[in-house]
């Protein structure tokens, strides 16, 4: 039996919540995110009821980011990787990294590596809040996603502790892990406004009331120009 026909064996016993919770799972445990496109089906009962067409569309609007994000954070992870390795001698025969020579370069390096730490923890602390919200304490992300997200997280910290020994050795200002953990609240509702708004104005359109999901996105580009960008 198909997963197709398994959703539509158990959708008239199911409330349309429950529902889309079960096709979240059932589609998670098939594999992962990018398999989906090849696997995946459009579900005909999203637009049969609001908060099931709100959830379905979450998914992907979470999922999705968290893959665009990640792809972003992959060259910036490279070249900041490259410039640790220059900035820091690594055996005895490394030439030492003159500060001189590159002006306030080590400070540009500190704000790229606080502002790619702090945007991976915005986005992580967003999809814990959209799955504690939303998916009743449920991982909304995929097995992919999920994994991108981490590693992204674990790569970050890896690079702030880099930058920290060398500026241990050289007795510039250290990174605050722990103060990036703490500040990103602005950010984190801006990531919940964006995800919620556009899924409430793609089941506003799928259920033909086009007005009112222009209103959404609307609302939505107005509410970006309110948050400070930083």
């Amino acid at each position: 039996m198909t997963v197709n026909s398994r959703l539509h064996n158990m959708e008239r016993s199911l409330q349309y919540r429950e529902l889309a919770l079960l096709w979240l799972k059932t589609s998670q445990e098939r594999g992962g995110y990018t398999d989906y496109w090849k696997i995946g089906e459009f579900q005909p009962w999203v637009s049969d009821n609001e908060e099931a067409g709100l959830l379905y569309d979450l998914a992907f609007e979470v999922n999705g980011a968290v893959m665009t994000a990640a792809q972003a954070w992959r060259a910036l992870t490279g070249w900041a990787s490259l410039l640790g390795l220059a900035m820091v001698d690594t055996t005895p025969h490394s030439k030492r990294f003159e500060l001189a020579t590159v002006g306030n370069f080590p400070e540009l390096w500190r704000q790229k590596l606080c502002v790619f730490f702090t945007d991976v923890v915005t986005l992580e602390r967003a999809v814990d809040l959209i799955c504690e919200g939303y998916f009743d304490g449920d991982d909304v992300l995929f097995k992919d996603s999920r994994g991108k997200l981490t590693s992204s997280y674990e790569t970050a910290k890896l690079l702030v502790l880099g930058y920290n020994c060398f500026a241990q050795e050289n007795g510039t200002e250290a990174i605050d892990i722990d103060a990036l953990q703490r500040c990103p609240g602005p950010r984190v509702a801006q990531h919940l406004n964006e995800w919620v708004m556009l899924s409430q104005s793609k089941v506003l359109a799928a259920r033909g009331k086009a007005f009112e999901a222009r209103d959404k996105i609307l609302a939505l580009l107005k509410a970006d120009n309110s948050v400070p960008q930083y």
